[in-house]
């Protein structure tokens, strides 16, 4: 369950249009909670000690804060702000660690970003900042594209059902309460989405061996699906037990239901619901069209740098 009762948005510099803000502005309005607008800044001129005194230096950033700060509040005045709205620019080298540290300091419940959509190839594409975010950050992240706030009509949640492993089950229910939160926020339709690998075989194995073993993979992960399903009482027809690659199954699925939001689970051990971080993600996250949210499981520690 995602109790919302501080939401943290960053700011993109040099942009005109904010669409985290409007998601940002959006939840708070929905649920109440208090909004912090951060824009975390550096410049490399800062770094040169040879040529400017420690008096030159600290003159440079008062100065080049004060003027950010100054963009910031003519960027913001275009937007109607809840009344419980705090503005910070933090002066920070490592923009991940500012985000980060300042989430943690004001006990933030959600960081919303907006990444770049490439309107050529259809997807979303994310910065190293991003798959920082979405690695390390013990905080839950909303990554939304750059587009119109959308009325999140159908939400998709990615889970690892056939799986006993007491941290993806801990984890499946902490995505699928997580996605019925936002559910009822948004009165949407909420769709469950199981993959699982098909099993690979010597080509001297007999054929009705390998299929019937396929066969009893495919209906232990539908069983465990549709219960898993009714405990949280969702329909039948919204939940999806697919043979293949989640990179593949996932954004597949998110395209025939034209979700709106995805709710997926990363920084385990190894995993992003149940599939390794690094190129398998990277091309599951590159063919998603909608809005990614990221959860990491109970007693997740942030890495360092």
């Amino acid at each position: 369950m995602l109790d919302i009762n501080s939401v943290l948005v960053v700011i993109e510099p040099n942009q005109v249009q904010q669409p985290a803000l409007s998601r940002g502005i959006d939840l708070v309005n929905r649920t109440g909670a208090k909004l912090m607008v951060l824009l975390s800044v550096y410049h490399p001129s800062y770094d040169l000690t040879t040529m400017l005194s420690t008096h030159e230096r600290e003159e440079f950033r008062a100065e080049y804060i004060a003027d950010q700060y100054q963009a910031l509040s003519n960027l913001m005045s275009n937007y109607s702000l809840p009344e419980q709205t705090i503005t910070a620019i933090n002066w920070h080298k490592r923009v991940y660690d500012s985000i980060v540290e300042t989430a943690k300091d004001e006990s933030a419940d959600i960081i919303i970003k907006s990444t770049k959509h490439d309107a050529v190839v259809t997807s979303l594409v994310f910065t190293p900042l991003d798959w920082h975010l979405m690695r390390k950050s013990p905080i839950p992240v909303l990554l939304v594209k750059n587009n119109d706030w959308p009325t999140y009509d159908d939400i998709l949640t990615a889970v690892n059902t056939g799986d006993e492993d007491l941290t993806h089950t801990d984890l499946n229910d902490k995505l699928t309460s997580t996605a019925e939160d936002f559910a009822k926020l948004f009165s949407s339709n909420l769709h469950l989405v199981n993959a699982y690998p098909r099993i690979s075989f010597p080509i001297t194995s007999p054929s009705y061996v390998f299929n019937s073993l396929n066969v009893a993979i495919k209906n232990h992960h539908k069983q465990a699906m549709n219960r898993f399903g009714l405990r949280h009482r969702i329909d039948n027809n919204n939940l999806y037990v697919k043979e293949g690659l989640p990179e593949k199954v996932i954004p597949n699925v998110a395209s025939n239901i034209d979700a709106d939001l995805l709710i997926i689970g990363s920084g385990s051990k190894s995993s992003l619901t149940g599939f390794t971080l690094g190129n398998t993600a990277e091309h599951l996250m590159n063919n998603i069209e909608c809005d990614v949210l990221t959860i990491k499981p109970d007693g997740f520690v942030s890495p360092k740098h």
